[in-house]
């Protein structure tokens, strides 16, 4: 079995990692057994006993022990252990433990280790327990919130307008009844419709877990094309083992550049599609115990056959937008899909698409500008009711790039001076708003369900902290108690801006776009061409602006508001600005 790579750090409980993984520590504490004359493990000093005592209980659940306690039988893995824990992860590329493939088929629940596991039994037994087969599968056992079969389509009906949740967290249980809680088994729930083909555009994805979640869906034979930007093994030689699944790795033009965009491309057997964007990576700890957020599109028909090839665009452009940012993927397993969207029916969607791509990009005389900040900030001018300058545009995300010696550098001159943007005749004396960062702090992450650990999907280095001491001055608290996730980090990544004395919110961004240049866009500083916005990375979110989606000048903040319900924004309003002890959480803690 494959040593977890995080080691004594690990954090995980979810049976599903402990049936994949050994740890060397856990092994040694199960294998002694309990104290005597008790029926507590003897956990060293050095560890957290609550997390211990949780995994520890998963190991009992995972691979019983045979016999009684007292007879203490050594697992397979702690009889042949190493002297030492394996060296954890890098932890400032936030990577998931990968999940080894087994000879034949790689990691479903309808497979084990390997062929060989019931041979090996007659040998050892605690070989069995490593590599049982466990055919009676529990889907409680792999996926720790599920909910009723069969009512999703029910909720998402409910969720209108707005069709936007955030992930159900495993360890806050008012999250798992939130009407606007959503898991991975609902999004891919029959009552949405027939899946028959789906395509996972993603930056990391643990494949394993991902036809786990397919598997229980009942949908693991249907072709699946699997589009990644992090490095896996495992996807590498996926089509040998499962031959319903392509996966291609997204080539990007400069080494610091990302594939950065979550989304779903869902088509149903009846010949209507669905698409939702994301914020979560494909793999279980983003799934577990983080804020994330999705959007997920009304269920799009196909057009009638004859139909005009303009036909069936929604009032925002999403259709031909989304095609245009697919097609510069340059994959040709994606034509069917463009296609696809093409004959399809849109004219329900009410957000409008936000891509990033990378390269140089300039405004045409068609489109404007086509992507990144300076494609918000077109839309914002066009579309945006006129907000005050007093207004700040209010911004979160799970990392912070490099943003320049100071707030003028990049966030005023570029990001901001394009968020500003709002219907105001152009003529008026205008002022930059203030400018506010949502992150969390080490006080935050230090409170959270996981611990110090709950800060492993928040990339931000006290290098380029060091280098932007003038953001502390920005930066506000993350709080969710309203939605039940003060304690679930958030790897959400949402800009705005809302007016409390009006209790109106003027437009909201969801998106993969972490507050970077390589994610937005940094204008050319040569004053002698035309303007040109560099981008570094693929990203995909969505626009929700209000003559659109309720037909009004703003959405309600806080309460309903002449039967339009109150935008579900992701934190708690007021905002709590950082203290003068306070200091953002910066990854390298948990290298320390």
């Amino acid at each position: 079995m494959q040593e977890c790579p995080y080691g004594e750090k690990c954090y995980r409980k979810n049976p599903i990692h402990f049936g994949e993984y050994s740890h060397a520590h856990l092994d040694a504490i199960y294998a002694k057994g309990f104290k005597a004359n008790s029926n507590e493990y003897d956990i060293p000093g050095k560890y957290s006993s609550e997390l211990i005592n949780i995994q520890l209980k998963l190991l009992e659940k995972v691979f019983p022990q045979l016999g009684t306690k007292d007879a203490k039988p050594k697992p397979a893995a702690a009889a042949k252990a190493t002297p030492s824990a394996p060296k954890p992860a890098p932890a400032a590329t936030a990577k998931p433990a990968k999940k080894e493939p087994p000879a034949a088929t790689p990691m479903t629940p309808s497979t084990s280790r390997g062929s060989d596991s019931d041979q090996a039994s007659s040998n050892d037994s605690s070989n069995l327990a490593k590599k049982q087969r466990l055919n009676e599968r529990n889907i409680r056992d792999y996926i720790p919130v599920v909910v009723e079969k069969g009512r999703m389509a029910g909720k998402l009906e409910r969720a209108a307008p707005y069709n936007m949740f955030l992930t159900a967290i495993t360890d806050s249980k008012p999250t798992h009844q939130e009407p606007l809680s959503v898991t991975l088994q609902e999004i891919l729930d029959e009552s949405l419709g027939e899946i028959e083909s789906s395509v996972q555009i993603n930056f990391m994805i643990d494949i394993g877990w991902l036809l786990g979640h397919y598997y229980f869906a009942g949908i693991l034979d249907k072709p699946l094309l699997v589009l990644y930007g992090d490095e896996s093994p495992d996807l590498l030689g996926i089509g040998k083992f499962k031959p319903q699944v392509t996966a291609i790795k997204v080539n990007m033009p400069t080494p610091f550049a990302t594939s950065h965009t979550k989304m779903m491309l869902l088509g149903y057997a009846d010949g209507s599609m669905r698409v939702v964007i994301s914020t979560a990576n494909l793999y279980e700890d983003d799934w577990h115990n983080r804020t994330q957020g999705l959007w997920i599109s009304p269920r799009l028909p196909a057009l009638p056959e004859g139909a005009d090839t303009a036909a069936g665009e929604s009032p925002t452009g999403f259709k031909q937008d989304l095609m245009l940012y697919l097609v510069e993927y340059k994959v040709s397993q994606l034509q069917p899909w463009i296609a696809r969207i093409r004959k399809s029916d849109f004219s329900a969607v009410n957000v409008f698409f936000i891509g990033s791509v990378p390269g140089g990009h300039r405004e045409s005389p068609v489109r404007g500008h086509p992507w990144g900040c300076a494609r918000l900030g077109s839309l914002l001018a066009k579309h945006a009711a006129p907000v005050d300058d007093r207004i700040p545009v209010v911004c979160q995300s799970s990392s912070i790039g490099s943003l320049g010696a100071n707030v003028q550098a990049w966030i005023q001159q570029d990001f901001v001076n394009n968020l500003r943007k709002d219907s105001t005749p152009v003529g008026r004396l205008r002022q930059l708003p203030p400018f506010k960062m949502i992150y969390p702090s080490f006080g935050n992450v230090s409170r959270s369900h996981d611990g110090m650990l709950g800060g492993g999907c928040l990339p931000y280095g006290k290098n380029t902290n060091d280098k932007q001491p003038w953001l502390k001055a920005h930066l506000q608290q993350w709080k969710s108690g309203d939605r039940h996730r003060s304690q679930a980090m958030p790897h959400i990544k949402s800009y705005t801006r809302f007016n409390l004395e009006e209790q109106c919110v003027y437009w909201f961004v969801l998106t993969s776009a972490n507050l970077s240049k390589a994610a937005w866009g940094s204008f050319n500083k040569n004053s002698q061409i035309q303007p040109c916005l560099r981008i570094a990375n693929y990203e995909a979110g969505v626009l929700f602006l209000p003559r659109f989606v309720t037909g009004e000048e703003t959405f309600p903040l806080g309460n309903a508001r002449n039967g339009v319900p109150a935008f579900p924004l992701p934190y708690d309003v007021p905002l709590t600005p950082y203290g003068p002890d306070d200091t953002p959480f910066l990854m390298d803690y948990l290298h320390g």
